[in-house]
C-alpha cells in the first residue's frame, strides 16, 4: 500500500533514533516525517509551558490518525517507543492503549 492510502493499522518501533516497521519503506518514511513534525511541535509546546518533552503525540484527520508514545525510559530521539498509522480517525485512548502495550 502507498502512504496515500495506509492500511487500517500499521505499527512502528522507535529505537536508537530509527523508525522501523514491517511496512513498505514509503509508509515508514511517511510515518517518520509525521512523527518528527509531531515530536517537534509537542516539544515546542512543552518548552513554552515548562513541561519538558511530550511522551506522546497524536495527529487526527478525517481519514488518518498518526500517534507516537515513548515507553517511559525517556523522550529523546534515541529512547524506545512506538508509533502507529491508522487509516481512519481513531480515539486517542484507543491508539495510546495499543501503542503503550507493545514490547519495548
Amino acid at each position: 500500500m502507498s502512504a496515500a492510502h495506509p492500511p487500517p493499522l500499521t505499527l512502528f518501533t522507535l529505537k536508537d533514533g530509527l523508525v522501523e516497521s514491517s511496512a513498505d519503506q514509503e509508509l515508514v518514511d511517511a510515518f517518520a516525517a509525521d512523527f518528527q513534525g509531531l515530536r517537534h511541535f509537542a516539544s515546542k509546546i512543552g518548552e513554552a509551558l515548562n513541561l519538558g518533552h511530550a511522551w506522546t503525540g497524536t495527529l487526527q484527520e478525517e481519514d488518518l490518525t498518526v500517534s507516537y508514545a515513548y515507553f517511559g525510559e525517556g523522550t529523546s530521539p534515541n529512547d524506545p517507543g512506538a508509533g502507529s498509522l491508522i487509516g481512519k480517525k481513531t480515539l486517542l485512548f484507543d491508539s495510546l492503549t495499543r501503542l503503550t502495550t507493545q514490547e519495548a
